[in-house]
């Protein structure tokens, strides 16, 4: 909430910061200015991307202004964001005719994704894997056990030229630069607790299945009382949570796997849609 005051942010990076958030977005997605005093404005549409937009206000950038040069028509191309991919990439053409993508999505994906880096002066440098492995370590899980989501700004530029075949994502959203790394909270409502309470005093275990980092997930699980820091349960990621139920052998689900984790599970974060439906088939098939 500080982070503009606290910080100088240098021109160009600011600039990117801006322009990447306005068009790297659904214009569905905005922010209504409020005619009461002393009330917040009103997020419309996607609550991740109208945080962002806020952010862009904060930083006396004007998305509508840039949305309007960039109308979505005049997009080269557009790799929406889903539950697989967790990333979101819209490329564009800029006045200097150099044609430009930006990147924003799951901030430890798209990071890996990143060669290079802006610095504290807005210039561009070496991002190697052990500089992503730190700053996943102490900037990413950080800000993610605060219970914030960690979005990751990035952008990479294209000859104008000679353009790339924008079929082939797997190396276009690649080789990329980062830009910044934001951190969004969800409140938790405070009618959540209590309700999650009397689940829990009636004998209904609450299960929390979520896109959101493994931090970011057991830090809100904990405020909504889900899971404590004194009872035995698990929280697990997808890639963890697969490979305890699934056969080494052949890799399918085993159902005496599952079942020696899924009483125990309380938390499942980075989820898939195909997660949830693995994860309610087999408690359905149980017979424990």
């Amino acid at each position: 909430e500080n982070s503009t005051k606290e910080i100088i942010i240098p021109a160009n990076t600011k600039e990117i910061m801006i322009e990447g958030i306005s068009v790297n977005s659904n214009y569905s997605s905005k922010i209504l200015s409020s005619t009461e005093q002393e009330t917040l404005p009103k997020q419309i549409g996607n609550k991740t991307e109208s945080g962002l937009l806020d952010f862009v206000s904060a930083l006396d950038g004007n998305y509508d202004e840039i949305r309007t040069y960039y109308p979505e028509e005049k997009f080269l191309h557009v790799y929406t964001f889903n539950s697989v991919r967790k990333n979101m990439s819209t490329i564009i053409q800029r006045p200097d005719s150099t044609v430009r993508m930006y990147t924003r999505g799951a901030s430890e994906i798209v990071l890996k994704k990143c060669k290079t880096i802006l610095n504290r002066n807005g210039d561009i440098v070496p991002f190697s894997t052990v500089d992503c492995d730190r700053l996943i370590q102490t900037v990413i899980e950080s800000i993610a056990r605060d219970g914030l989501r960690t979005i990751c700004l990035a952008y990479r530029d294209f000859s104008s030229d000679r353009l790339p075949d924008w079929n082939d994502e797997t190396s276009i959203v690649d080789q990329l630069t980062c830009i910044c790394i934001c951190g969004i909270g969800d409140s938790v409502r405070p009618d959540v607790p209590i309700a999650i309470a009397k689940c829990r005093n009636a004998g209904i275990t609450v299960r929390m299945v979520t896109g959101d980092n493994v931090d970011t997930a057991r830090s809100i699980a904990l405020k909504c009382g889900i899971i404590s820091h004194n009872d035995n349960a698990s929280v697990l990621e997808s890639e963890e949570f697969n490979r305890c139920i699934r056969s080494k052998t052949n890799g399918e689900i085993e159902q005496n796997l599952f079942d020696k984790v899924w009483p125990y599970l309380r938390v499942l974060a980075r989820s898939s849609p195909q997660d949830k439906y693995v994860l309610v088939r087999g408690i359905m098939a149980s017979k424990i």
